[in-house]
């Protein structure tokens, strides 16, 4: 990608960078900033667990690491060894990073880390593909419609959030939306994607994709997609919805304090 390109997304950016606690813009291309944020050790809105280090490399070679209290000199010295983002999940860093994060998390009578995620996040700000065959997409106001057996509607993002279902034979088949994370909600839609088992691979998850990601570029905002990168399935369907490369990620969760 052309370093430029990254740059078309400084919503994403600034989104991204107000929860990591770290200006992404001024970080050059080349350079990995680590910065320690109190928002290591709280739970991200509407997810349920502790980003307890949350690493960002972009497509331009931009590199961030936010960490919580106390972490920062050891995380940055690992860091500093690492030369490309395919390096993020190889399983002997992991290992090495989780002992200053642990460290830091132990001193704040936090939980240590008990997943590890690595990611590959996509982007969108308009224009978007044509669309795909013709299907029935429609924002959901809330659980009015009947949905398919497997299928787990965003409680969180009912009434005001923004929800697009497909529905097929009477039923709510596949769902996308934006999370509610508590940043710039109206500007950046954080998304998530679901589809009823017996109703795959026929579109829907690209359809509800694209209409939570126009519904957003409309108002001249963006969209954030982050999935696994061995989901090929998933990249596949936000690539098709007009998703382009915007960073790969690491990072190490835990559950919040009991």
């Amino acid at each position: 990608m052309d370093p430029e390109d990254t740059r078309k997304f400084p919503l994403v950016e600034r989104f991204v960078g107000l929860r990591m606690g770290v200006d992404l813009s001024a970080v050059s291309p080349g350079a990995t900033a680590v910065v320690e944020s109190s928002r290591r050790l709280r739970c991200e809105q509407s997810y349920g667990y502790v980003h307890a280090l949350w690493w960002t490399w972009l497509e331009d070679g931009r590199s961030a690491i936010s960490v919580p209290p106390g972490a920062k000199r050891a995380v940055a010295a690992l860091a500093a060894g690492v030369l490309s983002a395919g390096e993020l999940s190889g399983p002997d860093l992991v290992e090495r990073l989780k002992i200053p994060v642990n460290r830091a998390l132990a001193a704040s009578a936090m939980p240590a880390v008990d997943r590890v995620a690595a990611t590959v996040s996509v982007a969108s700000s308009g224009p978007l593909p044509e669309r795909a065959a013709p299907c029935e997409c429609r924002r959901l106001a809330g659980p009015d419609v009947p949905v398919a057996a497997g299928l787990t509607l965003p409680s969180h993002a009912f009434p005001d959030g923004v929800v697009y279902g497909v529905v097929a034979d009477g039923v709510v088949a596949a769902v996308a939306y934006a999370h509610r994370t508590g940043e710039m909600e109206n500007l950046v839609a954080d998304m998530g994607v679901e589809t009823a088992m017996p109703y795959r691979r026929r579109g829907y998850a690209r359809a509800a994709v694209r209409a939570v990601a126009e519904h957003f570029a409309s108002t001249g905002g963006e969209s954030l997609y982050t999935t696994s990168p061995d989901n090929a399935a998933s990249i596949a369907t936000a690539s098709s919805a007009g998703f382009r490369p915007w960073a790969r990620g690491l990072v190490l969760a835990c559950p919040p304090p009991t």
